[in-house]
């Protein structure tokens, strides 16, 4: 059967066309108010907007914002050519009709708000720059989710990552920055003065990363559903395994440092007879499927929060293909959790958003271990031989990396008791009686299960 004649196939593309189309006029939208503003444009249209400058200046009304953003596009292809070389594919011509159709959402673009004056004090220029932004970012998030065309700016970073294997984001930024040299260069030669390239360059350059992560994280999943595709993340999950048939018996244990948790859940895997899941029998799996080193899963394991170092240089390519290296340990552990969720008939899974990644599997007991923190840093202090203001330090540093972990990758709160089948407070219970309680809760909640599945069987 042709791919025309498949169930939704039309209707899917005509979803993915739209998207892309207002993506790309979103973001002209956001160019013309930056152009607008006199302060600068982002990185991958300053060299068209200083073009522009020039062809103002000259009176050469012919050549407007549209057309010298179709020209700069079409360098860059040029550049493209040069760079690849023997690589540069004929498909790849195509994205010079992504040039000429971006350069007429542009002038399209300027005549609907032809109507607003350029603004003359600083305050309104920069006001028109900061509503450019959230344009750009919406509009790039848009256009880049159908995945239908790349933009020149797109294709001169993949150019880059081709030929140099560095990866799309570290291409981008280094495009990035090529552009705003070249083009304040060019500034300079012809004005003696930077025009077209300022201080709202470098705002656009830092601010429209960030807004356009705040879209990503509450837009991406129904946006990439509504078009028909996989998230990232999705992609490198991939499937779910297949599920072995008949009831098995999956405790995750998550806990706060101090709580006694880790060894809780050593002693409830072998009270259960279960297999025990944690760093020493997680940790080489995750290396040699992630190709990671053990080092820096060790280090990250509950610290995979990015830093705002990382945030500022790298959020503005959040969109732009790859995923990092915590995000692809993250998928990594989805995965092994999965499969053994799916393969093992009774195991206990320490850590890992466990919780959450098994959140909808039927055959998951969730458990949640905790105390008031006076008596996890009594104990922290006892049992690791420290003075108790270190191990308060200690303890407060780890649960907010472990709260900052669960929050990135999985957008809820960590610790919060609704999530869980059960929370127990070990300096109530104690070790040995919060052991017990935890094996007399799982083993009435498999009574009631195999109670079900029996009223389930007769009633067929």
């Amino acid at each position: 059967m042709s791919k025309l004649k498949e169930p939704g196939f039309i209707l899917r593309w005509i979803k993915r066309f739209v998207v892309y189309c207002l993506g790309l006029f979103i973001m002209a939208v956001g160019v013309v108010f930056s152009v607008k503003s006199s302060l600068g444009v982002s990185p991958v249209t300053c060299l068209a907007n200083v073009l522009y400058q020039i062809c103002s200046a000259e009176n050469l009304t012919a050549l407007n914002l549209g057309t010298c953003t179709t020209i700069a596009y079409c360098l860059y292809i040029l550049v493209e050519v040069i760079i690849l070389r023997r690589d540069f594919k004929p498909d790849m011509l195509l994205q010079i009709v992504a040039s000429f159709f971006f350069g007429l959402l542009v002038n399209l673009a300027t005549a609907i708000f032809a109507f607003l004056p350029a603004p003359e004090t600083y305050p309104m220029r920069l006001l028109f720059l900061l509503c450019s932004v959230p344009m750009v970012a919406l509009g790039v998030m848009l256009y880049l989710a159908p995945q239908i065309l790349p933009t020149p700016g797109e294709g001169m970073s993949l150019a880059i990552s081709k030929k140099t294997g560095l990866t799309v984001s570290s291409s981008k930024i280094i495009f990035d920055c090529s552009m705003v040299c070249i083009s304040a260069a060019t500034s300079l030669i012809y004005f003696h003065k930077l025009v077209g390239v300022r201080e709202g360059t470098i705002i656009c350059a830092l601010t429209v990363g960030l807004v356009m992560k705040l879209f990503l994280r509450v837009c991406e999943k129904p946006l990439m559903h509504f078009v028909e595709r996989d998230t990232k993340m999705e992609q490198a999950i991939g499937p779910a395994p297949e599920v072995m048939a008949g009831q098995r018996c999956i405790v995750t244990i998550g806990w706060e440092f101090g709580s006694g948790g880790y060894e809780l859940a050593q002693k409830l895997a072998e009270r259960l007879g279960a297999k025990f899941f944690g760093n020493d029998e997680l940790i080489p799996v995750e290396a040699q499927e992630s190709g990671l080193p053990e080092s820096f899963i060790h280090k990250h394991e509950h610290n995979m929060a990015h830093s705002v170092v990382y945030d500022f240089v790298t959020s503005s390519y959040a969109a732009h293909m790859e995923l990092s290296s915590l995000e692809k340990l993250f998928a990594t552990q989805v995965r092994i959790l999965r499969r053994i969720a799916a393969t093992e008939t009774s195991a206990v899974l320490v850590g890992r958003c466990a919780d959450y990644i098994l959140c909808e599997d039927p055959n998951c007991f969730r458990v949640f271990i905790h105390a008031p923190t006076p008596y996890r840093v009594d104990r922290v202090a006892e049992t690791m031989d420290i003075p108790r203001q270190q191990a308060a330090a200690d303890l407060s540093a780890t649960d907010t990396n472990r709260a900052r972990h669960y929050q990135q990758f999985t957008g809820r709160p960590w610790g919060n008791t609704k999530y869980y089948n059960l929370a127990v407070d070990t300096s109530v219970m104690g070790q040995e009686h919060s052991l017990d309680l935890i094996c007399d809760a799982i083993k009435l909640w498999e009574e009631n299960r195999a109670e079900a599945a029996s009223e389930s069987a007769t009633a067929d």
